[in-house]
């Protein structure tokens, strides 16, 4: 029988939603990463001129994030050419490990968006924005508007981190499916096996000219 990523043989439907929902969710998952995570701006300014969106890559998780959803995707077409069933749990477990990180860092960065951007560290981020917009130096930018809206920010979560909690979570459910597809192929394997031992026709007497002949 064939196998491998060539193979032209009928995957399992384990097999196949495995891999068809791991790199959907890889893909929704890497989307979210490049896409706001946060917008910054300030309660008074209504009509949102100076918001500034974090975008997920713009800080280490969401970095991490898209090295996740690029090495599950990875790790689900390597499914593909293993043969041994060790091979093939411990590569669909990753790829369960690597959405679960995915999604913890998403929540995380959403549970602590308040605390983590609505203090100086957002303030400077706006700044250095218009900053580089006006070209006036960062320092001055701060000043007028800490002068104009004071320090209190307004912190709006993004599309993207929520992109990237479901990409994550198909990620672990396609890895979950892939991990039952290897571990039930693996005993089949040994049940296939063992039939083929139990079938085997005994061994004959030895020959005349057998060296074990006694």
């Amino acid at each position: 029988m064939s196998s491998g990523i060539l193979s032209l043989d009928r995957p399992t439907p384990l097999r196949l939603w495995g891999f068809l929902v791991t790199a959907v969710g890889a893909l929704v998952a890497g989307l979210g990463s490049v896409l706001d995570w946060v917008v910054l701006g300030f309660p008074g300014d209504e009509r949102g001129t100076l918001d500034v969106p974090v975008k997920g890559v713009d800080v280490w998780e969401g970095k991490v994030v898209l090295a996740a959803a690029v090495l599950s995707l990875v790790g689900t077409l390597v499914l593909r050419l293993l043969h041994g069933t060790d091979a093939r749990r411990a590569v669909a477990l990753g790829v369960v490990t690597l959405g679960a990180l995915a999604m913890a860092l998403a929540i995380s960065v959403a549970i602590r968006a308040d605390a983590r951007f609505a203090g100086t560290d957002g303030v400077d981020e706006i700044a250095a924005n218009l900053s580089e917009q006006l070209g006036t130096p960062i320092d001055e930018v701060r000043s007028r508007v800490q002068e104009e809206y004071g320090s209190q920010l307004r912190v709006e979560l993004g599309a993207g981190v929520w992109l990237t909690v479901v990409g994550g979570t198909l990620i672990v459910v396609g890895g979950s499916l892939s991990l039952a597809w290897a571990r039930g192929a693996g005993r089949g394997y040994e049940a296939s096996e063992a039939g083929r031992m139990s079938e085997a026709p005994p061994a004959g007497p030895p020959g005349p000219g057998d060296p074990t002949a006694t």
